[in-house]
């Protein structure tokens, strides 16, 4: 199983490393799928949605695991994955697994919340754990089933991240997986939140702040292989086991292109 995984794992990497080296040189509810290991073997074509930064935050191995605190809701909590933890914490194992680098990872996302709800929380998860990396994936379909202004959800995600680079941490802004409202009644609004996320991170213009658009990566992987969110949603705000498998894989190809040297991105771009 092991060299099944590695094998996949450097297809992704390989795919994700060719689109990245392009874009810096300019510088539905269904019943649950059962896991793939195979279905992942390539990644789509796409454009990274990146600060443009290429700096690893990480080269090398370190003394301890680097502790990393996730935010979001219950998307970004694992909600519906059976077997993995949610799409974050498969990327961040992915990466442990694969080395040089040991991830801790601690998810402090709340079903239910969004990032308003989460403003007067945040502070003592920040104080108590110390993380070193802070991941921000915000689902959006909470804040607009809710309402929530949106002068309201940007403040409270500048907020996050200042806080988070006030308190000595790198800060990774993910996208959410789409779903099947993705595709449906919440198709312009939920595209509107992301667009001003993502803007809002880009804007501190730090070589601190990642910004990894998961959303767009996962949408033109369906769309070149031809398949329906339905296979990967659990419901239509949430993804199945398959749907955070594929998620968490694209993520740690990001991740590992990007934000950790990793074996397999040095394999990925040598000659």
């Amino acid at each position: 199983m092991k060299q099944r995984h590695n094998a996949r794992f450097t297809a992704v990497v390989v795919a994700l490393t060719g689109v990245i080296c392009a874009s810096l040189t300019g510088c539905g509810t269904s019943q649950q799928a059962a896991p793939s290991t195979r279905v992942h073997a390539t990644q789509p074509t796409t454009t990274l949605n990146t600060t443009g930064n290429p700096k690893p935050a990480f080269t090398g191995p370190t003394a301890q695991p680097i502790t990393v605190m996730a935010v979001g809701g219950s998307v970004a909590h694992g909600w519906d994955d059976k077997t993995g933890g949610g799409y974050l914490a498969r990327a961040f194992q992915t990466l442990t697994d694969e080395g040089p680098v040991s991830f801790a990872f601690v998810n402090k996302s709340i079903e239910g919340d969004g990032p308003t709800q989460m403003a007067a929380k945040y502070p003592g998860f920040l104080a108590a754990l110390r993380p070193r990396v802070v991941v921000i994936s915000w689902g959006m379909l909470d804040d607009i089933a809710n309402k929530t202004p949106i002068p309201a959800f940007k403040k409270a995600i500048q907020d996050e991240i200042s806080l988070a680079l006030k308190a000595n941490a790198d800060v990774i802004v993910v996208t959410p997986p789409p779903t099947g409202a993705s595709y449906g009644h919440d198709v312009k609004s939920e595209a509107n939140l992301i667009n001003i996320e993502v803007s809002l991170a880009r804007s501190f213009h730090s070589q601190h702040v990642y910004v990894f658009d998961l959303f767009t990566q996962m949408k033109q992987y369906l769309a070149s292989h031809h398949q329906s969110i339905n296979q990967y949603s659990a419901d239509a705000w949430h993804p199945n086991t398959l749907g955070h498998e594929l998620a968490g894989e694209i993520l740690a190809g990001d991740l590992a292109t990007q934000f950790v040297k990793s074996a397999k991105s040095n394999s990925a771009t040598s000659p």
